[in-house]
């Protein structure tokens, strides 16, 4: 597989316009009830030494000393998040996904090639499945899967029924997952950069544990804060971006998240290094507060196309990556 370039899925030319529909989707948020309590404790690790963190986007943000975990402290009420999720900025949002649709095939691809490894046959259900790019590659890829998809977005599903409808192997479901109805069991589910989203996670893990078979998998992707790009970013990472991302882990978090859980750990890879190499050039190139952190030599030999290379294969290798693939089970 090719290595991704940052740059083709994140177009510079709708940075300017996201920043102005962010702005007014904020406003909406915040003329909503706020009226959560904070909590006392880590939603992880339920370690009670938590430190605030950072305000972004007009949302608090603590850190558990214990695990690393960064979460909202108070959580964005269910009001504040109708309006985000059904606000412009979510739109163009889609958009640009559907724009950039075959430049991230690439992405999916890799991780259809790794599901493989684990499930030739059976039902998997992926959650979240907005335009279908992962499902597109699960087509392209002629998989012996039967494919579920579960939504709760109106437009994603309309886009969804366009390009599978006729597909007898494929059913989508325009629901949340705790909709889903318990006596549907799965050798797999999917969940592609969905969990930092989730408000409260005991309820929404403890139905994907429901959901799978004994002996089913669950794959998954998420950012990951123990990594180079992340190290460097900070606090200004574009990840950052209460009330959608609310939930950032680690990998050691990942580990207790299963464990509390029922799951057991198979694997965590951070592959797409060239993701986090064009990430990080990006920031380079557009100030200098990231020097001391990026360091002279490497901002100096991002320009050489064998080092940049280089670096992507170690941050992948190293899994120093920004963002996680996890593959869990539950027991037999």
């Amino acid at each position: 597989m090719g290595k991704i370039n940052y740059l083709d899925i994140h177009p510079s030319k709708y940075k300017l316009l996201l920043k102005r529909m962010l702005l007014t989707s904020l406003a909406d948020v915040h003329s909503k009830s706020s009226a959560q309590e904070k909590s006392s404790y880590c939603p992880v690790c339920h370690d009670k030494e938590i430190s605030h963190y950072e305000i972004k986007n007009g949302f608090e943000l603590d850190k558990c000393k214990h695990c690393g975990h960064v979460f909202c402290n108070p959580m964005p009420t269910i009001e504040q998040l109708e309006a985000y999720y059904n606000g412009e900025m979510k739109l163009l949002e889609n958009q640009i996904f559907t724009d950039t649709f075959e430049k991230r095939i690439p992405i999916f691809d890799a991780r259809v090639e790794k599901i493989k490894q684990y499930m030739e046959k059976g039902k998997l259900l992926d959650v979240g499945s907005a335009v279908g790019i992962f499902v597109e590659s699960l087509v392209r890829n002629q998989n012996s899967l039967s494919i579920s998809c579960c939504d709760p977005s109106t437009d994603a599903c309309s886009s969804l029924n366009k390009r599978f409808g006729d597909n007898p192997s494929i059913n989508i479901y325009n629901c949340w997952l705790h909709e889903m109805p318990a006596e549907n069991k799965f050798d797999g589910i999917s969940l592609w950069d969905t969990l930092e989203h989730i408000t409260d996670l005991s309820p929404f893990c403890e139905k994907i544990f429901e959901l799978l078979k004994p002996g089913g998998y669950w794959f998954f992707s998420t950012p990951n804060l123990n990594s180079l790009e992340w190290s460097i970013a900070g606090r200004d990472h574009e990840q950052l971006v209460p009330p959608g991302h609310v939930n950032l882990f680690n990998k050691n978090n990942i580990l207790i998240l299963l464990k509390t859980f029922g799951f057991e750990l198979i694997e965590i890879t951070t592959p797409n290094g060239s993701m986090d190499v064009g990430y990080i050039e990006k920031l380079a190139h557009g100030s200098s507060d990231y020097d001391l952190k990026l360091g002279t030599f490497i901002k100096e030999n991002l320009s050489d196309p064998n080092f940049k290379s280089a670096l992507s294969d170690a941050i992948t290798h190293a899994n120093l990556g920004g963002n996680m693939f996890v593959i869990a089970r539950k027991p037999t």
